[in-house]
């Protein structure tokens, strides 16, 4: 004689998945209110980042373009001094040969000496 005694085990059991959903949704919404909190806070913090970041190529980019400039100014200056004593040894080949000649024999007295 088996007599089963009627429970509420559905009215249990629903309320059960009904708490467990609505703790299941608490912590999404936590969650989805944490990162973007976080987002927030971090995201000056990027933004800070990247102008430095930015700040620093157009530095680069400026050092580059003032080198540039210089080597430029540096090699004029170079043709010109070539230009100039080119000129200067066809004007005066007998002081020319004569200097030449005089460096040479200075240069090889060092040498010997050693």
């Amino acid at each position: 004689m088996n007599k089963e005694i009627p429970t509420n085990s559905n009215n249990l059991g629903s309320a059960a998945i009904g708490a467990t959903a609505q703790t299941k949704d608490r912590i999404a919404e936590s969650a989805h209110k944490g990162i973007d909190a976080a987002s927030r806070a971090v995201h000056p913090t990027v933004d800070r980042a990247a102008a430095g970041a930015h700040k620093a190529v157009d530095n680069a980019d400026d050092m580059v373009n003032q080198a540039a400039e210089a080597f430029d100014r540096a090699g004029v200056k170079g043709e010109e001094m070539l230009t100039a004593s080119t000129t200067y040894m066809r004007a005066h080949p007998l002081l020319t040969l004569s200097l030449a000649v005089t460096a040479g024999y200075v240069l090889s007295r060092l040498l010997a000496s050693r």
